[in-house]
């Protein structure tokens, strides 16, 4: 009996050893478990950062790509920037030989000017010497008349000498009578006399008069002389400034070119180190995917691993059960031995039975124990690889992120070169306004010079009148001056010093003439310069337009790339509650779309500048474009001066058109006005895009928060269960102490347990289902705005692209109408051609006239010689100048009939002006009907804009309504996980109140069992227990092995 005790006490050593082997292989398995969930979670965790790197490796390549983009746009700028200036060269170089000649003009008219100055001064002394030989004449006659007297005193004496007194009385009468008669011729000679006298004092103040007239024209031309000098000088000083700034705007641009080549082997530099930076990223980026597909394989095994472990612990929880009932029996069994000790072969059989049971449970436990440990090696060897690989890809994407940073400094240094030569580029194109700005202030002082030229060429055709008029005086006191020689030789004289003077307003009028035709030559060149200059605008608009067509064209590609995308985040937001990695897909197509957006806003940005660059170019063209038609319109008025009447009706259809052009630009600023409305909605788009990138983040941030509560959840769970095998383990200590309390506490502790995981699972699985079916209406919620906001945006964009169209169409009927208004003013400026062409014929025939006049000037010089060197062919003479005479007066009958004919051809063609300016005012009306017709269409535009922005704001409020009600949503699931958390904590409570009911309990019975049991079995049953509460685990605390 005492051998078998001690057998039995040694068995039941060896079965506490057994169990305590048990509670630390149970340990060991829960170290494990937390281990391999540590090692998932540092796994996630790792796994998360380097899709993080990847996406911000992404997020890089991206923009290194969008600045690769726009280096290729600034340098296509860049190129159209130097065609611009060598355009504005090219330009600039016509201009200066345009100046060149324009000065070589002035130079000629200077010298004409001068050469006419002597001529006019050579010509005063030629007649200061004619009035001086007059002067002799007339004392030379006063001699004549002196011995005539001198005779006819010597007569009378010679009749008072003695002679017959018949013959003396005869003679006495007849002298008397001759006496008589004689006093009657001197009387009648003296009153010629005098009339010559008064002749001649009146010739004489009209030469002072006339003298002085000369004078003040003299002095007026040289006041001219020096203000034309100045104004040379001041050209020729601006000239030289420009040519000076010429020289530093080729310096400046050939500088520009320098730095635009060193700039572009920079680009070629940083592209090759892009390509190579690419490369390696995609080398980088194969091995992270390599690793996470290695990481991934690797969680499987992990996770297969674990589950077999789980079942190695289920079959481990299996056989400990076995073994507890196989213990049950063997108690029973010595029971049965105690009851009764006769039958010793059935206590030897029992024994044997019993250490044969022990030697199998022994040989599982050490092959489980050799399995767990290999398992454990191979586990830390798997980790160890995975976190030297872990660090090497960290290594490598901080090396990246190093040249990424490098490049990134190098393109922000590339920006601001570009910003200068940028600046640069300004301010050559500011120096060439101003450039274009003086030489247009020269062009306007060359007009005025023009229309001061004209007026002088009018004061010399009323200077011409006139003298015809006096030609006709001169002619009616050659009539009552026929028969004495005297007065014709002063009146011829008179009418070759009239002959002289129209000789020299006829050279000063072939001058002006002259200068007239160089005027229109310049004209001509100003007009040729203003159609190459509308050529030039027309060009540049075509060029715009295209621009803004390929603009719109980029946006309906951005616009179809937005909803390829919004394609693609509704199919990845289907499967967010399936899958995690579509979740992080969703994410880098996220920060895809934002890095897109911003290109997008940036090259919309890029393009606002460069239309806003390409309204001010056009609006400067249409500067010019105007002060050049002003500057036509002024030479056109110079020119029509004779015609007060066209004139007139010329500037009324003038200023129509001025009109007619404020109303153009009036509906250029609305088409302006409504582009930056556009632009509005466009950014009110934007910002609707942005509050639903927004409104998925944060839905995207709750599906987040909701699941690290799933799985605080599950760590609770797990918790549980481990609280729960703990409680199981101390239900076994107190089964082994007593069983009859045993049986009462752990049916008890069962039922309660069995409640308490039933209501956690009952309740879980409710929150489970509610969360569920909250994050469907949240999809289905989403998925439904999305449809909206696409379809509002497509109904957006269609409106946008009618609006477009019909503001290219009211362009183009502008362009139509503008079109036409310049034919009409080129035909105006045909007809007025033609009535100047007229014009010169006339004063061709008119000079002509005068020509022949000259002719009778001379043959009247040429009887005056005769007279002066033999006076006994004075009658012939005299006859011949009557004769003249009458020719002269048959001549001004003509010339009477000629001037008729002349008014009745002015007549007619005031008539054609009136009937061309009637048909005029007829398309006057048109192009405002035409007009009239544009305001309407602006005003509908008006209209539509307005019900857009009505529509814009309506979408606004319910996209807002809609934001209001996600909002609501996602704090009513936050309250519903508080509540999940907050029922987790009171199940805890629960637990811990069960905890301290059993560890209250477990004294009592202690007590119980050491009153109930021998003194022999006592102690070593109370050794095993207090070494067994010894080796216990507090529920807290942790046994990591």
């Amino acid at each position: 009996m005492e051998e078998m005790s001690k057998e039995l006490d040694d068995l039941r050593a060896e079965l506490e050893a057994l169990t305590t082997q048990l509670r630390a292989k149970s340990d060991l398995a829960d170290g494990l478990k937390r281990a391999g969930a540590d090692q998932a979670a540092r796994l996630r965790d790792a796994r998360a950062e380097a899709e993080r790197n990847a996406a911000e490796a992404a997020a890089r390549a991206e923009e290194a790509a969008a600045a690769g983009d726009r280096c290729a746009a600034l340098e296509s700028r860049l190129a159209e920037k130097e065609q611009a200036l060598r355009h504005l060269c090219a330009a600039h170089e016509a201009l200066k030989g345009t100046l060149r000649e324009k000065i070589e003009g002035l130079e000629g008219d200077k010298r004409g000017l001068l050469a006419a100055l002597e001529d006019a001064e050579g010509r005063r002394v030629d007649h200061e010497a004619a009035l001086r030989a007059r002067d002799d004449e007339v004392a030379r006659l006063r001699g004549l008349l002196s011995e005539k007297d001198r005779r006819c005193g010597e007569a009378e004496k010679r009749a008072v000498a003695p002679r017959e007194v018949v013959m003396r009385d005869d003679m006495l009468v007849k002298l008397e009578e001759e006496k008589a008669a004689v006093e009657g011729k001197l009387k009648w000679k003296a009153e010629q006399f005098r009339h010559l006298e008064e002749a001649l004092k009146k010739v004489q103040d009209e030469f002072r008069a006339a003298k002085k007239e000369w004078g003040s024209d003299r002095s007026t031309l040289v006041d001219r002389i020096g203000t034309l000098e100045a104004d040379l000088d001041s050209k020729t000083r601006v000239a030289e400034d420009f040519r000076s700034r010429l020289d530093m705007c080729s310096q400046a641009l050939a500088h520009e070119e320098g730095r635009r080549k060193r700039v572009e082997a920079e680009m070629s530099e940083l592209r090759h180190m892009y390509g190579n930076v690419v490369s390696e990223y995609e080398g980088a980026k194969s091995m992270v995917e390599s690793l996470s597909s290695n990481t991934d394989g690797e969680i499987a095994s992990l996770r297969s691993s674990l589950a077999e472990k789980a079942t190695l612990l289920k079959e481990m929880g299996y056989r400990k059960t076995h073994l507890e009932q196989e213990n049950e029996d063997l108690r029973s069994r010595l029971k049965e031995y105690q009851e009764a000790q006769i039958g010793g072969a059935d206590a030897v059989l029992s024994l044997k039975s019993l250490w044969e049971k022990f030697r199998a449970l022994e040989q599982t436990h050490r092959s489980c124990t050799e399995k767990l440990r290999g398992k454990e090696e191979e586990w830390r060897l798997q980790m160890a690889k995975l976190v030297n690989d872990l660090d090497g890809c960290l290594s490598q994407l901080e090396s990246k992120d190093i040249l990424i940073g490098q490049l990134q400094n190098e393109l922000l240094g590339s920006y601001a070169s570009i910003e200068l030569q940028v600046v640069e580029n300004w301010e050559a194109l500011i120096i060439l306004t101003v450039l274009q700005a003086k030489f247009h202030e020269s062009c306007s002082f060359v007009d005025t010079a023009q229309l001061n030229m004209q007026h002088h060429c009018e004061e010399i055709e009323k200077e011409i009148a006139s003298a015809k008029k006096q030609l006709e005086e001169q002619s009616c006191t050659i009539v009552q001056s026929q028969a004495e020689q005297k007065q014709q030789s002063e009146v011829i004289a008179k009418l070759h010093a009239r002959i002289e003077e129209l000789e020299h307003m006829e050279q000063e009028q072939k001058k002006m003439e002259r200068q007239l035709d160089a005027y229109k030559e310049m004209l001509d060149n100003t007009s040729r310069d203003a159609h190459c200059l509308k050529d030039e605008a027309s060009k540049k608009e075509s060029t715009l337009q295209e621009k803004l067509r390929e603009a719109l064209s980029a946006l309906d590609e951005a616009n179809c790339a937005l909803a390829d995308r919004k394609g693609e985040l509704s199919q990845l937001e289907t499967n967010l509650h399936n899958q995690k990695q579509a979740i992080e897909h969703l994410e880098k197509l996220k920060v895809d779309m934002e890095t897109e957006v911003e290109s997008y806003m940036y090259d919309s940005r890029i393009l606002k500048r460069d239309l806003d660059a390409a309204l001010v170019a056009k609006v400067e063209a249409e500067e010019l474009l105007r002060q050049e038609k002003m500057k036509l319109i002024c030479a056109l008025d110079e020119a029509k001066y004779t015609l007060s009447e066209r004139n007139s009706e010329l500037t009324q259809f003038e200023i129509n058109f001025h009109q007619q052009k404020q109303a153009l630009e009036n509906l250029e600023k609305v088409k302006v006005d409504m582009e930056t409305e556009l632009k509005t909605c466009m950014d009110e788009n934007c910002v609707l895009k942005r509050d639903l990138d927004v409104a998925i983040i944060a839905k995207m941030e709750a599906e987040k928060c909701h699941k690290k509560e799933k799985e605080e959840l599950c760590g609770i769970i797990n918790e549980k269960g481990m609280m729960i095998d703990k409680l199981n383990q101390h239900i076994a200590v107190l089964e082994e102490e007593s069983m009859d309390q045993k049986l009462d506490l752990r049916s008890l502790i069962k039922m309660e347990y069995e409640k308490s995981i039933h209501e956690v699972k009952n309740w879980y699985s409710e929150i489970v289902e509610v969360s569920d079916q909250k994050h469907l209406e949240l999809e289905e919620r989403l998925r439904f705005v999305e449809q909206k906001f696409s379809c509002r945006e497509q109904e957006l964009m269609k409106m946008l692209d009618q609006e477009e169209s019909d503001w290219y169409t009211l362009i183009a009927e502008k362009e139509i109408a503008i079109s036409d208004i310049q034919q009409t003013v080129e035909s105006v400026q045909l007809d007025i051609k033609h009535l100047l062409e007229a014009a010169a014929a006339k004063v061709a025939e008119v000079q002509l006239e005068v020509n022949q006049l000259y002719g009778f000037a001379e043959t009247l010089n040429s009887v005056n010689i005769i007279q002066e060197h033999d006076t006994a062919f004075k009658d012939m003479l005299i006859a011949e100048c009557e004769r003249e005479l009458g020719s002269l007066q048959v001549n001004l009958v003509q010339e009477k009939h000629q001037s008729r004919n002349l008014k009745n051809l002015l007549e007619q063609v005031k008539a054609q002006t009136a009937s061309e300016m009637s048909e005029k005012t007829k398309e006057h009306l048109e192009v405002t009907h035409k007009l009239k017709l544009l305001q309407e269409r602006n005003e509908t535009s008006e209209e539509q804009l307005r019900e857009l922005k009505s529509r814009t704001t309506d979408m606004s409020i319910v996209l807002l309504q809609e934001r209001n009600q996600l909002v609501d949503e996602l704090t009513g699931v936050t309250n519903t996980i508080g509540e999940v958390i907050y029922g987790g904590e009171s199940l805890l409570s629960n637990l811990r109140r069960i905890w301290q009911k059993v560890n209250e309990e477990e004294p009592c019975n202690d007590r119980l069992t050491s009153e109930k049991t021998n003194g022999r079995s006592s102690a070593p049953l109370i050794r095993n227990k207090s070494g067994h509460v010894l080796d216990r685990r507090s529920p807290l605390k942790e046994n990591n092995y």
